[in-house]
């Protein structure tokens, strides 16, 4: 075989080589972008319905809480306002005992007068 047309082989064999090489890569390389995208374009919807599913819990978890603080304020209201109708009563207690004192002690200081006035008299 002739020397020559051995080279003119070798050298477009390695062309073609080179050639097809280059394609594969290309098409690798745009297959790789799809892919990346789609992943991409995936992760987002994926990402956009976890925080409207975590907004919407968020949002029912804060409605709940807010039901039972509203629920603990009324039965705390319930008891402060037992506890000022005991404060009351036991005021009104304090008020009687105190009238019940004063008129035993005025009593007491007519009897002491009395005896006051039989000594001196």
């Amino acid at each position: 075989m002739d020397p020559e047309l051995v080279a003119y082989f070798d050298r477009r064999f390695a062309e073609l080589k080179s050639e097809i090489t280059g394609e594969l890569r290309a098409e690798i390389t745009a297959s790789a972008m799809g892919v990346k995208s789609e992943l991409r374009a995936e992760i987002a919807a994926s990402t956009m319905a976890i925080k409207s599913e975590l907004r919407s819990e968020i949002v029912a978890s804060a409605t709940e809480t807010r039901r039972h603080f509203d629920v603990v304020a009324d039965q705390l209201m319930d008891r402060v306002q037992l506890v000022g109708e005991g404060v009351i009563g036991v005021d009104q207690k304090l008020d009687r005992f105190r009238g019940e004192v004063a008129e035993e002690f005025r009593r007491v200081d007519r009897r002491l007068l009395r005896l006051e006035a039989r000594q001196l008299g």
